[in-house]
């Protein structure tokens, strides 16, 4: 196992299903993880310059330069489905039929 990944306890090796070895990825791993963190600093100066530009417009929703619309900051209203609600206000056996569950799978790094 090389030496970057956390080792796997033996509580988590009886939950897992089957275990992959990935030695031969390790150099897309250590990619992934410098991506991951480039990502984070460029996603974090992004903001900072989306805001600047939001500040300059205030409340007008297109923005030009040279005469020419480059951003809109438009309103926009949405409806969501309050589940906190709709347990709150229908019954127990009502709200679970209407419950569906589904399954995915979550891709996470092990960090130590």
């Amino acid at each position: 196992m090389a030496k970057f990944l956390l080792p796997i306890t033996d509580t988590e090796r009886e939950t897992m299903k089957e275990i992959v070895e990935l030695d031969a990825m390790a150099n897309w791993y250590t990619m992934l993880l410098q991506l991951r963190a480039d990502r984070s600093q460029l996603n974090d100066e992004i903001d900072v310059i989306e805001n600047q530009i939001k500040d300059a417009m205030g409340e007008i929703e297109v923005g030009t330069i040279g005469g020419e619309p480059v951003v809109r900051w438009t309103h926009v209203t949405t409806k969501r489905f309050s589940q906190k609600r709709a347990n709150q206000i229908l019954s127990g056996e009502v709200y679970a039929s209407c419950v569906e569950e589904s399954t995915s799978r979550r891709f996470t790094i092990v960090e130590a």
